[in-house]
């Protein structure tokens, strides 16, 4: 039974950006609640019962035990020295708290477990069935998967991309190459099952090594061609009516006759996805 990997990085990839989430947060109160008590009346408050009524003092260094008498008439400056007391106290509390998050993603390496394997010598790890595994291994284990590739029609023109892959167009090689310049591990139409079944087999199937996470790029090059744009609807409609399949993994470009594929948004494509 295979171990899935992919969940165990992304576990320690997710608790960094929930703790730097936490400390921005943090840091947003801070900010508001210094303010608070920049901008609060001087002293502390003190609250004295009478007669089943509360009467409210205020209190201008800790020496004084009784204080200056707040009249009714002033009702703003009880909820003012109120909140005060509280925002202070709050104050050391959340400086409390960033310290922590601090300590932590200083000290929290989330490579650590992967190098217990990675220490081991090849003897060793021949033996051992590693519960965590380098970038390097995974991307390598990702590349080994064999499929077969969907056949080339015969006299269509022969494009291949700076790795010496077989590709269907020129389009496809600038964005295989691009992935290649941008070290993208990827694979040429890898098939997508659903079920058991293959339903499709993408242009490129790419490997966002960082989240470990696969995304599906599809070229549609000739969005001219009232057929071909046919046919690609129906396979879009496929995607997004197959209840396995996650949209949010596939990637589109597009050209036509007269509209070139931009090499620029293929980099931007790369940047937002696959880096």
């Amino acid at each position: 039974m295979t171990k899935d990997y992919k969940y165990e990085l992304l576990s320690a990839e997710e608790i960094i950006k929930d703790f730097e989430a936490r400390k921005l947060n943090i840091e947003k109160h801070i900010s508001r609640v210094k303010k608070r008590i920049d901008n609060a009346p001087p002293g502390t408050l003190r609250i004295a019962k009478s007669h089943n009524h509360y009467q409210f003092f205020q209190k201008f260094s800790p020496e004084e035990k009784t204080g200056a008498y707040i009249s009714c008439n002033n009702q703003s400056l009880p909820a003012r020295l109120a909140q005060k007391d509280y925002d202070i106290k709050l104050l050391e509390v959340l400086k409390q708290q960033q310290k922590t998050i601090d300590r932590f993603l200083k000290d929290f390496d989330p490579d650590a477990a992967k190098q217990v394997y990675e220490k081991l010598n090849s003897t060793r790890k021949l033996l051992v069935t590693p519960e965590f595994i380098s970038d390097e291994e995974y991307v390598k284990r990702w590349m080994s998967v064999p499929y077969t590739r969907p056949p080339f029609k015969e006299n269509t023109p022969e494009h291949y991309t700076a790795k010496g892959e077989r590709v269907r167009s020129k389009s496809e090689i600038l964005i295989a190459d691009a992935l290649f310049r941008h070290n993208i591990p990827y694979r040429c139409e890898f098939p997508v099952y659903s079920g058991g079944v293959i339903f499709a087999a993408p242009d490129f199937n790419c490997m966002n090594v960082r989240l470990r996470k696969e995304y599906y790029w599809e070229h549609l090059g000739k969005m001219g061609d009232e057929e071909y744009m046919d046919n690609n609807k129906d396979k879009l409609d496929k995607y997004a009516l197959e209840p396995d399949f996650d949209e949010t993994k596939l990637i589109i470009t597009m050209e036509t006759g007269n509209k070139p594929l931009n090499t620029k948004v293929v980099e931007e494509k790369i940047r937002k996805y696959l880096l």
